[in-house]
């Protein structure tokens, strides 16, 4: 009789390992600028479609503004992460 050999359920172990995260909204270029200008952040570049963003402080960041597509949550999680903020403090600014 061969011995019986445990294989776990990929799927479910993913799922309970997987951190509980809030959900990550994603946002129009023109919304990600106002809420930095809320914060007191100013345009100080742009070079095609991209803005540049720099506090008084020297924090900065980069937004891109293509036409017709939105700040993906990665690029959102990026740019909260160059603005030392985490993303419900910056969804607060909404």
């Amino acid at each position: 009789m061969a011995p019986l050999i445990w294989k776990p359920n990929l799927s479910e172990l993913r799922r309970s390992w997987w951190p509980k995260v809030g959900k990550i909204p994603t946002l129009k270029p023109k919304e990600v600028m106002a809420i930095l200008v809320r914060i007191g952040f100013k345009e100080i570049r742009r070079r095609g479609s991209h803005k540049q963003f720099r506090h008084i402080d020297g924090r900065g960041t980069t937004v891109p503004f293509h036409p017709g597509r939105d700040i993906s949550p990665i690029l959102l999680r990026r740019i909260c992460k160059d603005i030392e903020m985490t993303i419900e403090e910056f969804i607060q600014y909404k």
